[in-house]
């Protein structure tokens, strides 16, 4: 008999950001729990103030099966045919009575042995001795104790519906007797409520204004905001990361239309978007690609007052924004120079020195790498020199996330050239991978010099990240260095831009360059390409990591098409034979084969150029001459001077094929 096994954990308002993992994970320990125990599709829902998960089909006893249980030798455990001190032991241990002992032969001769039935356990019981230690293990990044008891959870539980088909799982969870029932909406239906099963509870959730499942309450969320926008004539363009969050903030969205005073429109779009986003939740609308004064509010609500909760809403997003129109029109009155003058006062990082400090590298730093990147070194030294300056400002002491940004509304009141003040907000970028980078000259020096700096100096005080821990964002840091460097299509050698923004820390410098080089694995690897094979191309790299990302990427088409398995079976071959002869001489007059002079012909006609395209073309073209020579010729003859010469004409080979991947890091398979 199968029955359906269903599990909701009722809760004070849980934080957006739980949710998903929170979810995922109960989805994940139900299964653990039950173990090796039959059962079907598993299901997790999740609102707010509840994570529920159903498991169809689930057995009702754990499978059963005999195991033999072996103990101490024959003679240990036996005298003249009754159990020793020892085998009353084993007995005991295993928890069967003594004449379950016999003996049984063995691979160095006869023990004393059991045969015991494991399993066989009724689910229902093996649940409710493990609910408590389910729900109490999920993981969540902050939690909280209550009441008397040290119960710590996201957020106080309230109750805990827990049922195998109808009958109820009795237990006892941070405080909270199981129960059969669930609960709806915690403002317009809290009453308790009891349904058959999953199906029927999602159903009767509906009737009491609860969508449980995140799928249906994104899509009616997003059909509500898609109307709305449409009503007010707008486009119905609304932030991804956005809509996840508020998903996770309602249990039965209903969407309203606020109002801002017009006149604050004034105001950095971005200012106003951010402040909508952010610290309000709204969406904001845009008509003609130009943002409004109108936004959408989600409330949780069924039925509230729109006009009200709009009126609300508008009144707390305007007395921030008049706040923000104070500080903006304050900050305005100095230049960037003057609101610099606090960063003395403002520390960078522990044992790193003042914001200030950092500036002043950064304008020093930026004018070395500039002509790397086609930048004019004094515009990027010019845009260096103030690029923290609005740190010390009123609107991003309010607003942080507008850091850089108010820096370039600052920059061009008064006076600075648009590539200078752009540089200021594109040195933050990018923020995070897929995010937008610079694209100003001058905002690629600085970003560049930001994040090089940042690793340097991080590295040369003893700060690195961990596997569990990466407080200064270094990862980070160095992802924006690769993304940067390969939309430029940079050749060089990362190092030396290292050295020369900060040359009093080179000796740290080959550690940084194999941080970044880890970080364009991770990349390659994420793009799909095998490990075995980035890790070849990497393990010759000269820190030109453009050119090591064309090399992998390039390969990877040979992989996908499938034409890389004879090549690097073939040069997988010649590489291992020659990995510890040191001489790629040869002399040509010294062949015996037609394959030994086809493939030293091939060689003398290779162009030298490092181009990725022709050197694949090439590589392709060697593979059937090598097959060929492996074929034909004993490159191990017994002959000495023939067996080295071979040796050398596989060595000269390799060396050149070599500047494209190391062959004997990749798998045989």
């Amino acid at each position: 008999m199968t029955e359906e096994l269903f599990i909701e954990i009722g809760t004070e308002e849980i934080p957006a950001r739980f949710l998903d993992t929170a979810q995922a994970a109960l989805g994940e320990g139900v299964v653990k729990l039950l173990g090796n125990i039959a059962h079907g599709a598993v299901r997790s829902f999740s609102t707010p103030r509840r994570l529920a998960v159903s498991v169809q089909n689930v057995s009702a006893t754990r499978p059963s099966a005999e195991k033999l249980i072996t103990g101490p030798a024959a003679a240990v455990a036996f005298k003249d045919g009754q159990l020793t001190p020892a085998g009353e032991a084993f007995a005991r241990k295993n928890g069967v009575p003594s004449g379950s002992v016999f003996a049984q032969p063995g691979p160095k001769g006869e023990v004393a042995a059991i045969r015991k039935v494991e399993g066989g356990e009724a689910t229902l019981d093996l649940l409710a001795a493990g609910l408590e230690g389910l729900v109490m293990g999920l993981p969540f990044k902050k939690t909280m104790r209550w009441r008397s008891g040290n119960y710590k959870f996201a957020r106080p539980i309230h109750y805990v519906c827990a049922r195998l088909g109808g009958r109820l799982i009795e237990a006892h969870v941070a405080g909270v007797y199981t129960t059969l029932q669930s609960r709806g909406h915690g403002l317009h239906a809290p009453a308790s409520f009891a349904f058959k099963d999953s199906l029927d509870w999602l159903t009767s959730l509906r009737q009491h204004f609860v969508l449980a499942d995140p799928g249906e309450r994104r899509g009616e969320l997003l059909l509500q905001l898609r109307r709305a926008a449409e009503d007010l004539g707008a486009e119905p363009q609304f932030d991804a990361e956005l809509l996840d969050e508020v998903v996770n903030l309602v249990e039965w969205p209903k969407v309203i239309v606020g109002a801002f005073p017009a006149e604050l429109l004034e105001l950095p779009s971005r200012l106003l978007v951010e402040s909508m986003k952010k610290h309000q939740r709204y969406f904001p609308i845009y008509r003609d690609g130009v943002l409004s004064n109108q936004f959408l509010v989600v409330t949780n609500a069924p039925f509230g007052e729109a006009a009200l909760i709009a009126e609300g809403n508008a009144r707390v997003l305007a007395a921030r924004f008049h706040d923000a129109k104070f500080f903006y029109a304050a900050d305005r009155r100095l230049r960037l120079e003057q609101h610099g003058e606090r960063l003395d006062g403002m520390t960078w990082i522990r044992g790193l020195g003042t914001m200030a400090d950092r500036q002043r590298k950064l304008a020093i730093a930026a004018a070395e790498i500039a002509a790397d990147v086609g930048a004019d070194a004094s515009e990027a030294a010019a845009a260096a020199g103030i690029c923290k300056a609005d740190l010390a400002t009123q609107m991003v002491g309010e607003f942080p996330e507008l850091q850089g940004h108010v820096g370039r509304l600052l920059a061009l009141h008064q006076g600075a050239s648009v590539s200078v003040a752009m540089a200021i907000e594109e040195h933050y970028l990018p923020r995070f991978a897929g995010d937008f980078l610079p694209q100003t000259p001058a905002g690629r020096a600085l970003a560049l010099t930001e994040r090089l700096t940042l690793l340097s100096a991080c590295w040369s005080i003893g700060l690195r990240p961990s596997a569990s821990s990466d407080p200064q964002g270094l990862r980070r840091a160095a992802q924006g260095i690769l993304q940067i460097l390969l939309e430029l299509g940079f050749r060089g050698d990362v190092r030396s831009l290292l050295d020369r923004v900060c040359p009093e820390n080179k000796s740290f410098h080959a550690e940084v360059a194999d941080f970044i080089q880890g970080r364009l694995k991770a990349l390659l690897v994420a793009e799909g390409h095998p490990t075995d094979l980035v890790e070849a191309v990497l393990a010759t790299s000269g820190m030109d990591l453009v050119h090591d990302a064309e090399r992998v990427r390039a390969l990877g088409e040979l992989v996908q098409n499938g034409s890389f398995g004879p090549i690097k079976l073939s040069f997988r071959r010649a590489a291992g034979l020659v990995k510890d002869f040191g001489s790629a001489d040869y002399n040509p007059d010294l062949f015996e084969h037609e394959a030994e002079k086809l493939l030293h012909g091939a060689l003398l006609g290779l162009p030298t150029s490092e181009e990725v395209a022709g050197t694949l073309v090439a590589l392709a073209r060697f593979q059937p001459l090598l097959a060929g020579l492996f074929e034909g010729v004993l490159v191990m003859c017994p002959d000495e001077r023939i067996r080295d010469n071979r040796l050398g004409l596989l060595k000269a080979v390799t060396l050149r094929f070599g500047r494209l991947a190391d062959f004997t890091r990749l798998s045989v398979d």
